[in-house]
């Protein structure tokens, strides 16, 4: 019987990347706006994005030595990419153009329509957990911005854990949380390698959030596929018979 149901929170829950176009947008003008001298901000922006999701990191392992201090990074990130383009600032005012995107971001990350509604409606039948990677400096405000622990019970961050999903260890602390099994789970997540994998290593029946449709060409095989995480509820109507 399941008792349980895990979430991963990045684009199973919340429209990160709807929040990333938004911020990138307006990010994109305020470079323009304080730096006219930038003559491509759009591909400052997009460079700034690989830099966030540690794209560039052979590029520019001076930067990596700063992790875990996230901040320090995407800092050095603003005035390293800034200089490609024959702009040089200071770091008082790569803080201010960090602080500017994390605004904007912020501002615009919410819950997928209908998600929060799914959430209360769930919360009477099953305990719920969200299980987020990521490090303490992006994932904290996210779940500020959204009031997280209003709608589930447990909330683990990958960067704050030893390690991350898929690793088990993740896993088996989100099952002691809401003691149960690993059977009496069901994790829903949006990546095959990290949410689908983890879930499936524990033993806990795995849900792939597949949004654009893109075809599985991985030997990863979630126990159930929907497009949108509100369909959850077709699921569980079907495991309930």
């Amino acid at each position: 019987m399941l008792k349980a149901i895990f979430f991963d929170m990045d684009e199973t829950l919340c429209a990160t990347s709807q929040a990333d176009k938004v911020a990138g947008q307006a990010f994109t003008t305020w470079i323009h706006k304080t730096y006219p001298q930038v003559t491509e901000p759009k591909a400052f922006l997009q460079r700034y994005l690989q830099g966030v999701y540690k794209k560039l990191n052979a590029e520019f392992p001076h930067l990596v030595a700063l992790l875990p201090d996230e901040n320090a990074f995407r800092c050095g990130l603003i005035q390293n990419i800034l200089a490609e383009q024959g702009v040089s600032i200071t770091a008082k005012e790569a803080q201010q153009a960090q602080d500017y995107f994390d605004s904007a971001r912020m501002g615009a990350f919410t819950f997928f329509p209908g998600v929060k509604e799914m959430l209360s409606d769930l919360r009477q039948h099953y305990k719920l957990v969200v299980i987020t990677n990521g490090p303490i400096f992006s994932q904290h405000p996210k779940l500020n911005a959204t009031q997280m622990s209003n709608w589930v019970d447990h909330i683990i961050v990958g960067g704050e854990e030893p390690e991350e999903k898929p690793a088990t260890s993740i896993f088996q602390k989100a099952l002691d949380l809401v003691e149960v099994k690993p059977e009496e789970a069901l994790h829903v997540g949006d990546s095959l390698p990290a949410d689908i994998a983890g879930a499936n290593n524990m033993g806990i029946l795995s849900v792939w959030v597949n949004a654009t449709g893109a075809s599985n060409s991985t030997d990863i095989t979630p126990s159930f596929e929907i497009q949108e995480t509100v369909e959850l509820k077709e699921i569980l109507k079907t495991l309930a018979q």
